[in-house]
Parts: C-alpha cells; structure tokens; sequence
C-alpha cells in the first residue's frame, strides 16, 4: 500500500469512528426531547401538597368550648365521652333558661372565650326562641354579635329540636341555616328523640345520646370541625368535663 492509499483508509477510519461514538449522543437527544410521562409521581406529589396544605389550614381541635341553653348540660357530657374517646377536652358552660341575645349581650362572653382558648365553638341554642316569627329583625344583630365574638375560631351551632305539641319552629331553623351556612349549623328540627313529657321539650337522656350521635356522626364531613377522630363511645356513656359551669336562671353568665 502506498502513501497516498494509506491516508485514505485512515481518514475513512476516522470518520467512521466520529460517526460511532456520535450515535449513543444523538439517541440519548432523541429521548430527551420526548415528553415526560405526568400522570405517575407528579401526580402524587400534587395530592400530598394538597393534603398537607389542608392539614395546615384546619388545625386539628383539641379543646372545645360548649355553650347554650339547659338541653346543654346532657348534651355536653355526652359529647366529653366522644373527647375521652377521641384526644380531646370540652370546657362547658350551661346557662339555664338562656337565649341567644342574653349569650351576645353578655359581656362576659369575650372573655371566657379568651380565658379557654378553644379551637372550637359548639352553641346549642334557640329553644327558648323556637317560636320566634320574625328572626331577621329581632336575632340578628344578636346572631351577628355572637359570630363576632367568635372571630375566627370555627364553630358549630345545633339548632333547636321541635317542640312537642307545636307546629312553630321551621321559620327560626331555616333562618339560622341560612344566616350561619351550612358547614356550622347542624338541623335537629327533624329528628325524632324521646322527650322527657309529650309538652316538654327536653329530651330523655337517651334521647339527648340519640341527638349527640347524629351531630358526632354528621362533623367529619359536613362541618368546618376538624378532629383527629370522632369514634364513638360506648351506648350510655356520659362524662362530665373538668371544665363544667351551671348558671341558673337568673344568674348572669
């Protein structure tokens, strides 16, 4: 082979072999310009950044501040067995014969709450209202009162059962409903509890333990609450919280 044979085959050589090692180059371009594949991992980090951002914008409750009228002594206890069930405490406030304005004029109220420090509110209240014909203009300043009061402190309102013998009491439920929202007013109008006479309106205890079951039942997916866990305690279990206060009549709060 002469000189001017060899230069050729080298240079044949040489371009062959930057022809080879430009392969792996140009597949490992070719897969890079595909599209990535977002229906796996994306995915799942986009529900656990979901979940997490959820979490920390609902704070579970750990304490609960339970107030209203005299159905809420029973009521109360019943739900303090769901807090030894469930890790967390109820501080209780019972004033007997109460209304919803005599709570929002209370001037006391504010500070109790910021003495307690919940991380909800629970109000059992309007029985002794049930009958009211026109609550847009007599309750809601009151209402709104209230909801001031508790500021940002997520609440629930149980509204008031029927009262045995009488027709009254859809115009102040379906009002509240509406002035309150869904998420923090949980209907009891329509329940069938046993009552302690057939004209007195108090449930029997079991039927305030039939009451408090349906409300434990119907937070998890329905209210603005967010407990760790609601599971419920055994049947005709009632405790009373460290925290119990009885205020009669005419007492003020």
């Amino acid at each position: 082979m002469n000189r001017k044979q060899f230069d050729k085959w080298t240079a044949r050589l040489a371009l062959l072999t930057l022809l080879l090692t430009a392969v792996p180059v140009f597949c490992s371009m070719q897969h890079s310009s595909e599209q990535p594949d977002w229906t796996t991992a994306p995915q799942a980090s986009a529900a656990s950044f979901q979940q997490s951002t959820q979490t920390e914008s609902t704070p579970v409750v750990k304490k609960v501040l339970f107030i209203g009228d005299s159905m809420t002594g029973w009521m109360a206890e019943r739900f303090n067995a769901y807090a030894d069930n469930n890790n967390f405490e109820v501080a209780t406030i019972v004033w007997d014969g109460s209304t919803i304005s005599k709570w929002a004029n209370s001037p006391n109220l504010s500070k109790i709450i910021s003495e307690q420090a919940p991380d909800a509110i629970i109000v059992s209240l309007g029985m002794n209202e049930l009958f009211e014909a026109n609550p847009q203009n007599r309750l809601k300043e009151s209402v709104d009162k209230l909801k001031e009061k508790f500021g940002d402190i997520p609440f629930l309102w149980i509204g008031p059962p029927s009262w045995p013998g009488h027709s009254e009491g859809e115009v102040l439920n379906k009002w509240l409903l509406s002035e309150l929202g869904n998420e923090h007013f949980f209907r009891s109008f329509d329940l069938t509890i046993p009552r302690q006479s057939k004209s007195n309106p108090h449930p029997t205890r079991n039927g305030i333990e039939e009451w408090i079951d349906e409300v434990a039942a119907w937070i998890p997916g329905n209210s603005a609450l967010n407990f760790e866990s609601m599971n419920p305690p055994e049947s005709g279990k009632f405790s009373r919280s460290k925290t119990f206060i009885y205020k009669r009549m005419k007492e003020n709060l």
